[in-house]
């Protein structure tokens, strides 16, 4: 799918290794996508994208872990789940914010999925994500990011349009590890906060580059 797409994957810091649980800023479906080209994992996602079109089948083979988060219930399932699911051969990335963004700022983390990494302990590892499109397309917090109340429809078929679309993932260079899960979902969200700072911060450098060039 990223061939077809016109997707480059460029990766910053260490790749985990299965068993992980990881967790990253959450901006689009296609994150999935280039978090699976990168990454020996599954998700936890949303019960909402099975029934996607193209990318629903894609979750299913994928063996994604979906929650129904409207039913409070189904996050004891959904914990249990990720503790089946994480083993030698594969991992779990998370998207705690619990929703997709324009990328401009980092929602908080929801601690609810959080719950087995505390309770054994188990190191936690964080990214962050970003997209760039290029020079004729459409810019990526409206092509790629999918965060406004456009359709899914609308919005994938914007985003194949586009002739290139460059994916960058920063790696945490260390793992978090706290016994409460509210605690465990605060520190990560200050340690991806960085990264997300980090990545504007570069992006301004760009910007400001290109236009010294330019002039």
């Amino acid at each position: 799918m990223c061939k077809i797409l016109s997707i480059k994957v460029e990766v910053e810091g260490t790749i985990p290794e299965p068993p992980f649980f990881l967790v990253s800023n959450h901006l689009s479906y296609v994150d999935i996508m280039i978090f699976f080209s990168t990454l020996k994992t599954t998700f936890v996602s949303k019960a909402e994208v099975k029934n996607w079109p193209v990318i629903g089948l894609m979750a299913r083979t994928l063996e994604i872990i979906f929650i129904d988060r409207r039913r409070k219930s189904d996050v004891a399932r959904v914990n249990q789940s990720v503790a089946d699911q994480i083993s030698e051969y594969k991992g779990v990335v998370l998207f705690p914010e619990g929703t997709t963004s324009s990328g401009e700022s980092l929602l908080p983390f929801k601690p609810s999925i959080l719950e087995h990494p505390a309770k054994s302990r188990m190191p936690v590892h964080y990214a962050y994500i970003t997209y760039e499109t290029g020079p004729t397309d459409e810019d990526a917090i409206n092509s790629v990011c999918w965060w406004n109340d456009e359709t899914f429809g609308s919005h994938f078929f914007k985003f194949a349009r586009n002739r290139s679309t460059k994916a960058h993932i920063w790696f945490g260079e260390e793992t978090l590890h706290k016994d409460d899960r509210k605690e465990l979902a605060a520190e990560l969200y200050k340690k991806v906060k960085t990264l997300h700072q980090k990545s504007r911060h570069n992006s301004e450098l760009k910007v400001s580059k290109e236009k010294s060039v330019n002039i």
